[in-house]
């Protein structure tokens, strides 16, 4: 059997998300969704590496993106019950089966022991409210592009943050962020996120340390 690879699995999001937009939504991509600023020196995928705090989480357990995942469940298992090694070039049944890649991964289940915890998590900010440097409304996700240059994650690896704070907040294009996890599911204009935050903190984020903001 052919071994599914993170590549095939972003080349067929991308086949999803051509689908159900349009090539030309793809190329244009949502002008109202501002991507991280030029110099921010992640590439689309990215992902952020292990970074040493400048004080201990506290009172925040510290969870990495793997947690969310519910035990037995993961993206590998999920691609290969639909037989995609399979299909060969320009198969006429590859649009249904990326339908139905979108589909499950607008369904992923949740990890149950996660709900109401207060963690902590470090993660790439993807804002709803059109603001690339204060907002009160935006996602969290694993790696850089998600939802905006690439294909959203599974519904299970986005995080939906809410401020409670009356004004907009500041933040960076990585950061941790702490506060309440909660299962929820909900349908946002740049994905389905299984997970809402509550946000008590933000924090920029850096390799080897970090600096608190205000909310």
């Amino acid at each position: 059997m052919m071994k599914v690879t993170i590549s095939m699995i972003f080349g067929a999001l991308m086949l999803a998300c051509i689908s159900a937009y349009g090539t030309l939504a793809w190329a244009a991509g949502d002008r109202t969704a501002q991507a991280a600023s030029p110099d921010s020196g992640y590439r689309i995928g990215d992902k952020l590496a292990p970074a040493k705090p400048r004080t201990p989480a506290g009172q925040y357990e510290e969870i990495l993106w793997e947690t969310l995942l519910p035990e037995g469940w993961s993206v590998e298992k999920e691609l290969e019950s639909l037989n995609m090694n399979e299909l060969e070039d320009n198969d006429p049944k590859a649009r249904e089966v990326m339908k139905k890649i979108r589909e499950m991964w607008n369904q992923a289940p949740t990890n149950p022991k996660l709900d109401n915890k207060r963690v902590r998590i470090p993660g790439f900010v993807v804002p709803l409210d059109g603001e690339r440097e204060k907002t009160r409304d935006f996602l969290l996700v694993p790696y850089f592009g998600a939802c905006v240059h690439a294909p959203a994650p599974p519904a299970n690896q986005i995080i939906h943050m809410v401020v409670k704070a009356k004004s907009p907040i500041t933040v960076t294009p990585s950061a941790w962020i702490s506060g309440t996890i909660r299962i929820t599911r909900s349908d946002t204009r740049l994905g389905v996120t299984g997970y809402e935050m509550t946000v008590d903190k933000v924090e920029p984020y850096k390799q080897d340390t970090v600096d608190t903001l205000p909310i």
